[in-house]
């Protein structure tokens, strides 16, 4: 997508429904004086209370946890979704009547979150697509500073890479192996791909997906060539600085209690040091009134000039993964059809 300065900007203009929303709902804001671990604790606290038991009866949908071994022993909890219907739709039909694997790893700044986040995504693309999903979890900071998080997803990558995988799941990674994430978990999936690329993963990954991906900590502005850095507005935007899901203190909060490395390509995958060509095809969701959203642009950009296929949905005027905190707006019914109709691209 060729946007000129004039188009990125006027994505942060934000959507009159959602304005409309924040003027007669509380949204609560992270002051700038706020205790770090206090607003940690909090977000966690939060979000596991928003977690709610699934019946397969009303999804249509089983749910079960299992456990990987990372490579220090730990044993790293990953959650099962899968169809309850036998006849699988067509984006899971295959030779050997097992349905593709698809990889959900959960966003969360490095910091907070889990695999129940990603339940309502991973129960509509196990009952729609007909896949199983899996969301693995992984170490956090700042208990797990980096690279403990990517480490983790890494050693959990290459277990589900295996034929061992393939028994326990009851899946065909041939006929789609399938790996993303939001926020951080796209950031996650950016990494592992060109991971799995270099090192020679035991089954290629298919496709993936990358969901308002960290790409560019700030830090990393510098390395970015003349036609990246006018294009990287984002960061600096008024509209975006007003984002009420991921501010400025929030992310401050995340990027610190993280601790990544701002010069390693396992942190910042834009500066990969073997390149970006060679990469399964990419969908990319991109919100308007993102810090994060020209990193986004400029990577999908980086991805396609490389030579992979990319498929490319924004939503203007919208924050920070906005389907998860505001999933009753019109653009984010549209996210969760988009991210439906993104994996069955990439299946096909």
């Amino acid at each position: 997508m060729a946007l000129s300065r004039e188009d990125r900007l006027k994505l942060a203009v934000i959507d009159p429904e959602l304005a409309e929303f924040l003027r007669t709902t509380s949204f609560p804001q992270v002051p700038e004086t706020a205790d770090t671990q206090k607003v940690i604790a909090g977000l966690r606290m939060y979000m596991k209370s928003q977690h709610k038991p699934a019946d397969p009866g009303t999804t249509g949908v089983t749910e079960r946890d299992i456990y990987i071994s990372a490579r220090d022993g730990f044993q790293l909890r990953a959650r099962v979704f899968e169809s309850v219907e036998k006849t699988q739709p067509p984006a899971a039909t295959t030779t050997e009547g097992k349905p593709p694997l698809v990889v959900y790893y959960h966003g969360g700044g490095w910091t907070i979150g889990s695999p129940e986040d990603t339940a309502s995504s991973c129960r509509r693309i196990a009952k729609n697509l007909g896949v199983v999903c899996i969301a693995p979890s992984y170490r956090q900071g700042p208990e797990d500073p980096f690279p403990a998080s990517i480490n983790d997803a890494w050693d959990a990558l290459q277990w589900l890479a295996s034929t061992d995988a393939e028994a326990e799941l009851s899946v065909s990674l041939t006929a789609g192996f399938v790996i993303g994430g939001s926020s951080a978990g796209g950031a996650m999936t950016a990494i592992l791909t060109h991971l799995a690329r270099d090192e020679g993963l035991a089954s290629p990954i298919t496709g993936s997906f990358l969901l308002a991906p960290m790409i560019l900590p700030p830090e990393t502005e510098v390395v970015l060539p003349d036609a990246h850095r006018e294009a990287y507005l984002s960061r600096t935007q008024e509209e975006c600085q007003h984002d009420p899901v991921l501010s400025p203190v929030l992310a401050k909060i995340f990027r610190d209690s993280a601790a990544g490395d701002p010069q390693s390509p396992l942190f910042v995958p834009y500066i990969w040091p073997t390149g970006h060509a060679g990469l399964p095809k990419a969908y990319l969701q991109i919100c308007g009134m993102d810090t994060l959203r020209d990193e986004g642009l400029i990577y999908e950009q980086v991805l396609r000039e490389s030579g992979t296929e990319t498929k490319l949905d924004v939503y203007p005027g919208m924050p920070h993964i906005f389907w998860g905190s505001f999933p009753m707006l019109t653009q984010a019914k549209k996210a969760a059809v988009d991210l439906e109709d993104g994996i069955r691209w990439l299946l096909s």
